[in-house]
């Protein structure tokens, strides 16, 4: 089997277990709070993600380096990402949520300009605004059928986008293990704090979704950063988007959910939008390394 090949497949495992984590969690949360969740899931992620970063990656975690400025930036991004995300599950279906997060490659697209003084072509600007245009479409923006919830989805998105944002600014001798283990501590501390609002008494089959949960998230999480090491990410990239058919497929397995023809056409220019951003990073890359002698 090819490098390319092994990454792609381990890209759509990473995003098959990531939409199989939110299922889980949507499915649990009809009876237990966001914050609740999070810690519960948090205490098993933790404990999956120092077994394969000490046993798997044969990297060492360090205190001092999860306390990096960016590292911290990054977890506190994620957390609201995930508070916002998961309670809009309950709001909202999985699909369209999973799909508004999904604007996150775009908006990062347009972060990029402000925040690295990146250049970004007409190509990808046109990129940009179709992709706002699919967003208006999935939300019904300016119609009777918008849906304020609608909001949660789009926060996480950004959120999402700064912490890709934050990641790209640690510092390259800083681990993959410690940057990932503080933000699933900084994510589990943030669940901790809602304690202040009340929590149920789990049951222990909920604690077992949730420890199955933690399971299939670090299991996302290990494939997708194997797949981006050892794969060309122009062409593993797009493979993420196969996260929304699995949204779609368990909203309709499980809860009866589908999707408008206006949400399905929506969709499509966001994934179409991210997938024109990915094309022209290619190309600019490309043109890049010809100008530099480096191909």
């Amino acid at each position: 089997m090819s490098i390319n090949r092994k990454a792609i497949l381990l890209m759509a495992l990473a995003m098959s277990a990531l939409a199989t984590n939110d299922a889980i969690m949507r499915w649990v949360g009809s009876g237990m709070p966001v914050g609740e969740m999070i810690v519960f899931r948090g205490v098993f992620l933790i404990g999956f993600l120092f077994v394969g970063a000490r046993f798997a990656f044969h990297q060492k975690i360090s205190w001092h380096q999860m306390c990096h400025r960016w590292c911290i930036s990054r977890g506190l991004a994620e957390l609201g990402a995930t508070y916002l995300f998961l309670t809009s599950l309950y709001l909202v279906p999985i699909a369209t949520a999973t799909t508004l997060v999904f604007t996150s490659p775009i908006l990062l697209t347009a972060m990029s300009r402000f925040i690295f003084h990146e250049q970004v072509g007409p190509w990808r600007w046109t990129a940009v605004f179709a992709g706002f245009v699919g967003v208006m479409l999935v939300t019904g923006s300016g119609s009777d059928d918008w849906d304020p919830a609608l909001l949660m989805p789009l926060g996480a998105a950004v959120l999402v986008a700064l912490r890709d944002a934050s990641t790209r600014l640690v510092a390259p001798d800083v681990s993959s293990a410690s940057v990932t283990m503080s933000t699933a501590v900084i994510v589990g501390l943030g669940g901790i704090a809602s304690y202040a609002w009340g929590w149920n008494i789990a049951s222990s089959t909920d604690v077992g979704w949730l420890a199955l949960a933690g399971f299939i998230i670090a299991v996302s999480f290990f494939s997708y950063v194997i797949a981006i090491r050892i794969g060309e990410m122009s062409l593993i990239a797009p493979i993420q988007y196969i996260i929304i058919l699995w949204a779609a497929g368990y909203g309709w397995m499980i809860w009866d959910e589908i999707p408008s023809l206006r949400a399905l056409c929506g969709g499509g220019i966001i994934i179409g939008s991210g997938l024109l951003i990915l094309y022209r990073e290619r190309v600019a890359g490309y043109r890049k390394r010809t100008a530099t002698g480096a191909l």
